[in-house]
């Protein structure tokens, strides 16, 4: 999807990374009555461990947004929550204009040293005054504005492995371009790309980024893989490779292989492996539809789904398939919204249809892919709703899992509240472990959650 040209009006929201940045309530409503359609017609559609790191452990630090829109830090085993998207008074040469409600997608830095978020300053008229960057520190200390535009709205944003660096993806005119923003502030933001649709990922040592512009299914700019090698000078070098249907790609952790998906002359897609100075690809599997992928932390194996419908928001299935092509695991044959591995690379959690309860499920396998269990069942908040959407982009920026492996974390709409699935309402922030007989415990009312996701 193509990103329309907007002069202003109204308050941003936030959507996708290939499509508009205005959340409009009848597309709000399209995505509710879509899962329902799904939920209520699975039948007819059909079934379709890693080293010890030296680094120190990342703190259990929970991020949020709550209903008043304001971005707050709690730790994960209790205390007070403490506000820090507040900006108190004018800060000296900024515009004048007051705050859009919009969420500002809280994201940690790999240590969970810093946070982010943006800020959107609006007029009276609700035009579009100033997007903003902010970081400040995980006590809401030395808050820092490291970026601001007056034309242009942040798409998404994930810091760099080694907290350098934040790539900012934001809407010009006609695309999409990103942004290499300073996390000190002390040096200006330089662009590096565009495109549209635009997804990427970070390389392991922070010096390069994998990107992935354009899309075979009717985007605004011809498919392409590229790395950006940064400098300076900065350097973009295509790989010279016809992407298939899929949307974010991604590094092993030793920086060794580029995961992809390589479209075929005969219109077959495979998963793929490439070194990043191109080469010989390993093709891991045949695929038809469009795929999502993960990496485990270790490189050695791949989680993956497809499906031939991009228009709702599930994959048929999962497998597990390891990365020398040799060993492949079905997991589960059931509808599936997303899959995340655990830091510590012992557990692949699954979020699946629960056709009976109306709702979605947690389930987790172990690192094979065997042994798949429920965990339990939810509703997500809107803004959960969104993540699960796009979550094989959001799991490098916002972790899902507890940095220690022991819980999942989420966001969902209060007992009863059928608001919860479509504008945005009151929720609560759950953790679930993963330990058999557990049961979810909420840890504060919220609807949007980030945790911080540990370096590779």
């Amino acid at each position: 999807m193509a990103v329309p040209n907007r002069k202003g009006k109204g308050p941003p929201f936030f959507l996708s990374f290939a499509g508009p940045t205005r959340v409009r309530p009848w597309l709000l409503a399209t995505l509710v009555v879509l899962l329902g359609l799904l939920i209520g017609g699975c039948g007819a559609l059909g079934l379709g461990g890693s080293a010890a790191s030296a680094r120190p452990p990342v703190p259990p630090r929970v991020a949020y947004s709550a209903e008043d829109g304001h971005v707050y830090i709690v730790p994960l085993g209790g205390g007070d929550a403490r506000r820090v998207s507040q900006i108190g008074g004018q800060v000296p040469g900024e515009t004048v204009g007051r705050e859009a409600p919009v969420p500002r997608w809280p994201t940690w830095s790999p240590d969970a040293g810093r946070l982010a978020f943006t800020r959107i300053l609006i007029s009276s008229g609700d035009d579009l005054v100033a997007s903003q960057l902010w970081t400040v520190a995980f006590d809401g200390s030395d808050p820092r504005k490291i970026w601001e535009a007056p034309d242009q709205e942040p798409i998404y944003f994930a810091w760099s492995p080694d907290g350098s660096l934040i790539a900012l993806l934001v809407q010009g005119e006609d695309d999409l371009d990103l942004v290499l923003v300073d996390a000190s502030g002390s040096q200006p933001p330089r662009r590096l790309a565009e495109g549209n649709p635009f997804y990427f990922a970070w390389a392991p040592d922070s010096k390069a980024l994998l990107l992935h512009i354009g899309s075979t299914d009717g985007g605004a700019s011809k498919p392409e893989l590229a790395v950006a090698r940064l400098g300076p000078p900065d350097e973009v070098r295509s790989l010279g490779i016809v992407p298939g249907d899929f949307r974010t790609p991604g590094w092993t952790s030793d920086g060794r292989k580029l995961a992809f998906v390589a479209g075929g002359p005969d219109g077959v897609s495979t998963i793929s492996l490439v070194s990043p100075e191109g080469g010989d690809i390993t093709r891991l599997a045949n695929l038809a539809g469009q795929a999502a992928f993960m990496l485990h932390p270790d490189g050695g194996r791949l989680a993956w789904s497809s499906r031939n419908d991009n228009a709702r928001p599930t994959y048929d299935g999962l497998e597990v398939v390891s990365t020398d092509g040799r060993k492949r695991t079905r997991v589960t044959d059931e509808q599936v919204m997303a899959f995340y591995w655990s830091p510590d690379g012992r557990h692949l959690a699954v979020v699946t249809i629960d056709e009976a309860n109306q709702a979605l499920a947690w389930q987790v396998a172990d690192a094979e892919g065997n042994n798949l269990r429920r965990l339990g069942t939810f509703t997500p908040t809107t803004l959960q709703f969104r993540v699960l959407a796009f979550f094989d982009q959001y799991a490098i920026s916002d972790g899902t899992w507890a940095p220690d492996s022991s819980a999942l974390m989420y966001a969902i709409g209060l007992p009863g509240d059928q608001r919860s699935f479509g504008p945005s309402g009151p929720g609560t922030i759950q953790a679930l472990p993963t330990e058999p007989n557990t049961r979810a415990r909420t840890v504060v009312g919220g609807n949007f959650v980030a945790m911080p996701v540990p370096a590779p």
